[in-house]
């Protein structure tokens, strides 16, 4: 279980170094690796379908969550909510196509198999935007927030709200790109080994189960349930017999499920959260509402305000430690080389990148890299870059685009999500321990480190959110030890603190870098983390 000492090889630097390594990597289990093409245009296509499907779930969540907190914090009508929120839907895949074919292609990002898309780290800032309810009136010129209500159109409200939010995602987003082209955050690499990365990996699987949509069936189990059974038979029982059925098994599952739940709903036979979602196509039918192209500045003028900034930041730091991971993660389980340092900046630059053509088209939050299409490497078996680059344009034309398809995509009820994801968050959790098995696990300090930074990760977010036998939470404590002024500073260590896999890998990688170990005993000798 251990990992044996390894003869020193040469660390590779280049990404062509790394690209031939690629190549030339011996296939255990995987049907297309990073550097090949499926043999046609038509399965490529399919495969990257299936992308956009995995990722359709998560990307709606959170415009989803803010556009409804705006509704209910500045009293929007739910007509106007619900257009609001398809425009959101619509710039957030746009964004997501875009971003996503940035980071696959080598010359500005890392060009690994990546599909990127909304981040929930970048929630809890945009929510403290959202809710400066003495603030955003005031810098409107109204005295308070009923004034504010009582002499504005609801439409407009939304608007100058969102303007605030997307503003602080560009402007706060020349901090990510900065940090990654400069090569700087690629300087950790230096600094991160299997002990550290392990734990990362682990928490980025484990606390997704807390993310909107993973874990909520909204009552309707047997959906969720017929997504995973589904998956199991054509993944594992006839996926092992059929490589292709197996290549296609999250695909082939969404949409059995989702014709036997429109069936299901059409015949009157259930309803509620079990049932297919027809309002959208129905308000899109009825406002003719079927393409709508991006605009820079959708909600109006930009309005900066540096507090707000400021207070982005901790989602782009929480954001660029959980990518450091992500990278890692989809090079194993592509049966590649460990990223290098220059791949892990132009990823991060990338993002970046992402984030301020997201922020100046109207996002609310963030890009950054998706555990869940990285997880689903583990079921199709497929890794090929092509794929992913076509997943990015089906993203961005068919849902950034044509709202149409978005409309009819909207249809999916949320259990069939839940159930997918929950068959592929658990692999990005197995990963993080087969990056473990590199280093040495009869190492007492390695046992203890892993130990301790797993379970800061599970544990420190739960205190930050729960209250202690004062009735007083970790994040109400933070905040109390901080004057007015510097608020914003302990926004941004509670966003770090509520963030499990930024926990494990702070405290992972200091103990790592300051317990006494060898490289053997770290893994850093091993030719699985060397190259």
């Amino acid at each position: 279980m251990g990992a044996e000492a390894q003869p020193q090889r040469k660390r590779i630097t280049t990404f062509e170094e790394w690209q031939e390594l690629a190549k030339k990597a011996k296939r255990k289990w995987l049907i297309y690796g990073i550097e090949d093409e499926p043999p046609s245009w038509a399965l490529t296509i399919a495969l990257g379908i299936q992308q956009y499907l995995i990722m359709f779930g998560a990307t709606i969540a959170v415009p989803m969550i803010l556009s409804s907190i705006i509704a209910s914090t500045y009293q929007i009508p739910e007509e106007v909510t619900r257009k609001f929120l398809a425009e959101l839907v619509t710039i957030t895949f746009f964004v997501a196509g875009i971003s996503t074919l940035l980071q696959t292609w080598p010359k500005t990002g890392s060009g690994l198999p990546i599909i990127q898309g909304t981040s929930f780290s970048f929630l809890g800032p945009a929510i403290s935007i959202i809710t400066a309810t003495t603030i955003i009136p005031q810098l409107e010129g109204f005295k308070s927030l009923e004034e504010f209500i009582a002499n504005t159109d609801p439409y407009a409200r939304a608007a100058i709200v969102a303007s605030y939010v997307s503003t602080a995602v560009f402007t706060a987003s020349l901090f990510e790109i900065i940090l990654g082209y400069s090569g700087i955050m690629g300087k950790l690499k230096r600094v991160i080994t299997p002990v550290s990365i392990g734990p990362t990996v682990m928490m980025i699987g484990l606390t997704l189960f807390s993310a909107p949509g993973a874990n909520n069936f909204h009552g309707c189990w047997w959906e969720g349930v017929l997504v995973i059974l589904l998956i199991i038979l054509f993944n594992q029982v006839i996926g092992s017999k059929y490589v292709k059925i197996q290549m296609f098994s999250i695909l082939i599952s969404i949409l059995l499920a989702w014709v036997i739940a429109a069936a299901l709903t059409l015949s009157g036979i259930i309803g509620g959260a079990c049932a297919i979602n027809l309002y959208t196509l129905e308000h899109m039918v009825k406002t003719g509402y079927y393409v709508r192209p991006p605009i820079p500045f959708p909600w109006g003028p930009p309005k900066f305000v540096p507090a707000f900034t400021l207070g982005m930041l901790a989602g782009y730091l929480a954001s660029m430690v959980e990518s450091i991971g992500d990278y890692h993660s989809v090079c194993r389980m592509s049966e590649a080389p460990p990223p290098t340092e220059k791949m892990i900046s132009k990823g991060l630059g990338a993002e970046g990148l992402g984030c301020l053509i997201g922020g100046i088209f109207g996002a609310m939050a963030g890009t950054t890299s998706y555990s869940e299409n990285i997880g689903a490497i583990g079921l199709t078996r497929v890794a090929s870059r092509i794929v992913f680059q076509v997943g990015g344009v089906i993203i961005l034309f068919l849902g950034g685009i044509l709202y149409v398809w978005g409309a009819f995509m909207a249809t999916m009820p949320f259990p069939i999500v839940a159930g997918m994801y929950f068959a592929t968050f658990g692999l990005i959790a197995a990963v993080g321990i087969s990056l473990l098995s590199i280093a040495d696990l009869k190492s007492a300090r390695n046992l203890f480190i892993v130990g301790l930074a797993s379970f800061a990760g599970l544990a420190v977010p739960y205190i930050m959110d729960n209250p202690n036998w004062a009735g007083v939470t970790g994040a109400q404590l933070v905040q109390n030890a901080f004057p007015p002024e510097w608020q914003w500073l302990a926004q941004i260590i509670i966003i770090i603190l509520r963030t499990g896999m930024a926990v494990a890998a702070i405290i992972g990688i200091i103990l790592d870098n300051v317990l006494p170990g060898t490289p053997e005993e770290r893994g850093l000798t091993h030719p699985d983390w060397v190259g």
